[in-house]
């Protein structure tokens, strides 16, 4: 594990997402590692929010049936090695040293060192490489950030392009509209993909998706004529009645909660009537198991019963309305405490909007990230000129740090309080390290 940890402390942490001339050169490292990608089914997943819910669907669907299957996501919570995963256990540190060292060599034929390839485009390498290793037959793989300079877009032309919810976020990199965040994502789509999306997508992005899937010469598909019932919702699981033009299920059991993951499974229904379309192997059986099974750290994960205290990675508008939407509704009457810290680069001010509303107790904290954290103090003042102009004036306090907003929220809270932490997925990474559970493997 020391020799890992040095070796992830010696890449180059820089962020390229917006450099032009990263996609090519992962290219052609592609190239010179044998093309690794052509090894296996490749599904490939861009969008705002959703893509871990999705990508952690398909991935457990699949898994289900009997096939290898490879993951790439991001961020990680506990340890980068979470993005890259076999069957759901994530890449070992030996695996990880050993398929940098097949790495290395060839960068260096190619007249390049170490310090060329940024770490984030290091995990996509070293995930292409490990899956071909490891005789992968499915790759699920999540574009990081946008689309079009992704590290991801080095990818050779997957069976299906998915985009889940497309929205603002990133606007500095990606663009301050919906239009130009979706043309920058949709530039994943390749010719001899289809593409799947939703049909209730954000008609701006919709257009763009068709647009580029036209000129592509590839097909778009959604799950039109669309009929979904949920028929049973706690805070771990969702049961629903799911019918479309594409598919037919009745009493469909979910392991993940949230009103929002009704449109993410939509979104996986679709690429299973797609697959099946194409003759691939998957029974009915295996999704339903693949379903009832799965499970994404981060996203309403229930850490404690008494008091509730439930962690959900939201950080940015939309997934903070998403959010705060499926817990009015999970958790009707109750008094709801929030522990929230978020970094000084997201949209905060409009995440306050949303979660102010819904709001008993606001309990700010600074996430550990001293770069880009946005100080407790700091984002409890907007929180109070927020809620003075607001017709919802919760109480908003101050924490020093996690443990003591944790431990704040829990003197205050009764029987009838449920507690939420939230606001950026580096909250989600000290809860793990702190030791509470359901945020591991």
């Amino acid at each position: 594990m020391q020799k890992y940890e040095a070796l992830l402390a010696r890449l180059n942490q820089a962020m390229l997402a917006d450099n032009h001339q990263r996609v090519p050169l992962l290219r052609r490292i592609m190239a010179h590692l044998g093309h690794p990608d052509h090894y296996f089914h490749v599904i490939h997943i861009a969008g705002t929010n959703g893509k871990g819910s999705t990508g952690a669907m398909l991935a457990s669907i699949l898994q289900a049936q009997g096939y290898q299957v490879g993951r790439f996501s991001s961020p990680a919570i506990s340890d980068d090695r979470e993005q890259l995963q076999l069957n759901g256990q994530w890449i070992s540190p030996a695996d990880f040293i050993d398929t940098y060292d097949e790495i290395l060599p060839v960068l260096q034929n190619m007249g390049l060192a170490a310090s060329d390839v940024s770490i984030f485009e290091w995990f996509f390498l070293i995930s292409m490489v490990w899956f071909r290793n490891q005789n992968v037959q499915w790759a699920i793989v999540e574009a990081g950030l946008g689309g079009l300079y992704d590290a991801t877009n080095a990818l050779a032309s997957p069976q299906l392009t998915v985009f889940t919810k497309i929205a603002l976020d990133h606007t500095k990199i990606l663009g301050p509209t919906i239009t130009a965040i979706a043309q920058n994502k949709s530039k994943i789509i390749k010719p001899h993909t289809t593409v799947v999306t939703l049909s209730d997508q954000h008609p701006d992005a919709l257009n763009v998706l068709r647009t580029e899937a036209l000129n592509q010469g590839v097909q778009l598909i959604t799950a039109d004529h669309l009929r979904m019932t949920p028929t049973e919702q706690t805070v771990t699981t969702t049961v629903v009645d799911a019918h479309s033009q594409l598919f037919d299920w009745s009493q469909l059991e979910v392991g993940l909660s949230g009103t929002y993951q009704l449109q993410n499974l939509i979104l996986v229904l679709s690429v299973v009537a797609v697959l099946k379309r194409r003759q691939v192997a998957l029974t009915n059986t295996a999704v339903r198991a693949g379903l009832h099974q799965v499970k994404l750290p981060g996203r309403l994960t229930v850490l404690q019963n008494e008091p509730l205290i439930i962690a959900d990675g939201a950080h940015n508008p939309d997934g903070m309305t998403a959010l705060v939407t499926s817990a009015q509704q999970l958790l009707a009457g109750r008094n709801l405490i929030w522990v929230v810290g978020v970094l000084r680069d997201k949209a905060y001010t409009e995440m306050l909007d949303q979660l102010l509303p819904a709001a008993k107790l606001v309990i700010t904290n600074t996430p550990d990230n001293p770069g880009r954290a946005l100080p407790a103090a700091e984002l409890a003042q907007a929180a109070i000129q927020l809620a003075s102009v607001g017709e919802y004036q919760p109480e908003i306090i101050a924490a020093t740090d996690i443990q003591n907003a944790l431990e704040l929220a829990q003197q205050r809270a009764t029987v009838n309080s449920a507690i939420i932490v939230t606001g950026s997925f580096y909250v989600m990474r000290e809860l793990q390290r702190a030791g509470w559970p359901g945020l591991g493997q």
